[in-house]
Parts: structure tokens; sequence; C-alpha cells
């Protein structure tokens, strides 16, 4: 039985960004992406098995200018 992972949008900000500095770490031991739709599938892999999703829904929103 799987448990359901938490969405990171849920997530106080200060987890978000102890997440996205671990993140970074990871980051620079793996090829550079332009590609925003792989940039999100790496973050959503490597949070899954701390329990955790990840989609384009938890980007934060863009400003209209």
């Amino acid at each position: 039985m799987t448990q359901a992972l938490t969405p990171f949008r849920t997530l106080p900000p200060d987890r978000q960004q102890a997440l996205r500095d671990g993140w970074a770490d990871e980051m620079a031991k793996q090829a550079t992406t332009c590609a925003l739709d792989e940039k999100i599938a790496r973050f959503a892999a490597w949070l899954a098995p701390q329990g955790i999703s990840f989609t384009a829904d938890d980007l934060p929103a863009r400003r209209k200018v």
C-alpha cells in the first residue's frame, strides 16, 4: 500500500526553501537542461522518495506585467 505524497505547495515556506537548497546541491551533479518539463520531472523524481509531490501547479504564479 502506497502512501499519498504531500504536495510541495502545502509545505511551510522554510521547508520548501530547505528542499530547494538540497536540490541545488543535487542539480550540480546532473547535466544541465533548459527544458522546464525536464526540470520539473527531475525535481519531482528527487522529491518523491521523501514523500513529496511536485507538478507544474506548484510553480509560483507569474506576475502579469
